[in-house]
């Protein structure tokens, strides 16, 4: 036998409390090494300290609303790269515009995120 688990509605929406947080550890979990590589690139930027922002709305004094605000400052700070200048690394060469097609990417999952995160 598991574990049984109690599961905590949200009062209004039916949606299972902690769903945006669930859905955007899982995100992090999957993409985030990859989102990681491609903030290497811009020196102003540390994909570690930008993935800790996002994480520290996971706490669980903190609301889904505060979780979708953090997420939609990432996707401002991701889409604010776009032609920035950044430090490709070698297998960049000649792929600028791959760099910023990651940019939007991710920013657009981002986005997302806050968008469900705002709903539940």
């Amino acid at each position: 036998m598991g574990k049984l688990q109690t599961i905590t509605m949200t009062p209004g929406t039916g949606v299972p409390k902690d769903t945006a947080v669930r859905l955007t550890q899982a995100f992090l979990h999957r993409h985030g090494s990859g989102l990681d590589d491609l903030l290497r690139r811009f020196p102003s930027l540390h994909g570690l300290t930008f993935r800790r922002a996002i994480e520290a709305c996971f706490a669980p004094s903190e609301t889904a609303l505060e979780l979708a605000m953090a997420l939609d400052e990432a996707v401002d700070t991701l889409l604010s790269l776009q032609g920035q200048n950044c430090h490709p690394l070698p297998v960049d060469d000649g792929r600028r515009l791959q760099i910023d097609a990651g940019l939007r990417w991710y920013a657009a999952r981002l986005h997302d995120l806050a968008r469900a995160a705002r709903s539940m």
